[in-house]
């Protein structure tokens, strides 16, 4: 075991929570001997629990992002603003578009997910992640809400809670905004427990707030393709829709098929409980992208921010010879789902509550997470950014 390593460099790919925390407490405590870098194709990322919040106009945008240069300039940490493409795992190398290969004894992959675009016709409609390119999809969408003078019929396909969640805040923000009886919102889902994996009374609060808010609600619908028209079901049914929104199960990035890295059914890198790629103990993956090989997780954020300390510690562990740390994920934890307005749905070990008390607890929740990174006092200038 060595107290600090010999020179090594560490790639982070991928702007996600878990890498952010591993910029954070960097900061707070950086290795000597360790060079640490990070590429992401945004040199901000929004922080997906509070997507609902700024599609129904609660946060202007600027509120809900975190400042990865600022937060690798507070690491003494590299940036570098592009898109990878290729990983060599056996060479130890990453390709970046536009930008020349990146060598790394260490490598971290926090690169997200994208909704699935399984569907035939999908290219039709806005997909939810990755979350950047959403946010720039609603806006126009919500201007031709404004505009519309023959009526606009909106429909989110995906009865999970981010399509619960999305289409409560698009409904919150067209009732704010726009002529409501203009305006159309439609949710669909394949099953009938909305939201899917939630506990009974949760489903019935959702279905109210649903309600209360004018969504249209199909349960039963299992979707087909997607048309000019609309969208179609399995049962050769039509629901007419002017746009449609995937908040459907999450696809992984499809240049990781080529990587020779292990992954599952959907492309999704396979780890072991270190958050290590099976087969590649100087590769480790995080949030979305990871998938345990012993235990599935649902994608969720709250296990990505749990990961970020334990991923902190194995990739110096790993270079210094200690011990890594396995990642145990909560059975149980509070779920907060926002409502549109400022309500929530509060959820735990099969009780639910709503109210608004609920969302500004919510809302206090999110603020202190995105302000542990604004925090941060830049005191080294020594680091470079690449754009």
């Amino acid at each position: 075991m060595q107290e600090h390593p010999d020179y090594q460099d560490i790639v982070l790919v991928g702007g996600g929570h878990a890498h952010a925390i591993v910029l954070q407490m960097w900061a707070m405590n950086p290795l000597p001997g360790a060079r640490l870098t990070l590429v992401s194709p945004q040199p901000q990322t929004l922080y997906s629990s509070m997507l609902p919040g700024l599609v129904a106009g609660h946060y202007p945008l600027d509120e809900t992002r975190i400042d990865l240069t600022r937060l690798c300039r507070a690491a003494g940490a590299r940036f570098v603003q592009a898109s990878a493409y290729h990983l060599d795992p056996r060479e130890r190398g990453i390709s970046l578009r536009g930008r020349p290969e990146l060598a790394f004894d260490l490598l971290s992959l926090d690169v997200g997910a994208t909704s699935s675009r399984n569907l035939p016709g999908s290219e039709l409609a806005i997909a939810v992640k990755p979350i950047s390119r959403f946010r720039r999809d609603w806006q126009p969408l919500l201007e031709r809400a404004r505009q519309t003078r023959t009526g606009l019929k909106l429909g989110v396909v995906g009865g999970g809670a981010g399509g619960c969640e999305l289409a409560m805040a698009m409904a919150h923000a067209l009732e704010e905004q726009v002529d409501s009886d203009r305006v159309q919102l439609h949710l669909v889902h394949n099953g009938s427990r909305v939201p899917e994996g939630y506990p009974l009374l949760a489903r019935l609060l959702a279905a109210r707030e649903l309600k209360r808010l004018g969504v249209r609600l199909h349960r039963n619908w299992p979707v087909a393709a997607i048309t000019e028209q609309g969208v179609r079901s399995e049962g050769g049914q039509t629901l007419e829709l002017d746009q449609v929104l995937l908040c459907t199960d999450a696809s992984a990035p499809p240049w990781l098929a080529g990587c020779g890295l292990a992954l599952d059914d959907e492309g999704f890198v396979l780890v072991d409980d270190k958050l290590r790629a099976l087969g590649h103990d100087h590769v480790f993956a995080a949030g979305d992208v990871a998938s345990f090989a012993a235990r599935p997780l649902p994608k969720a954020g709250v296990y990505a921010v749990r990961q970020g300390p334990v991923l902190f510690h194995n990739l110096r562990a790993a270079l210094t010879g200690r011990k890594l740390k396995a990642f145990r994920p909560q059975k149980h934890f509070l779920s907060l789902l926002s409502c549109g307005g400022r309500r929530a749905i509060a959820v735990r070990n099969g009780v639910a509550l709503v109210g608004s008390a609920l969302w500004h607890w919510k809302n206090h929740i999110d603020r202190q997470f995105i302000r542990r990174f604004a925090d941060l006092p830049v005191a080294r200038d020594d680091c470079k950014s690449i754009h």
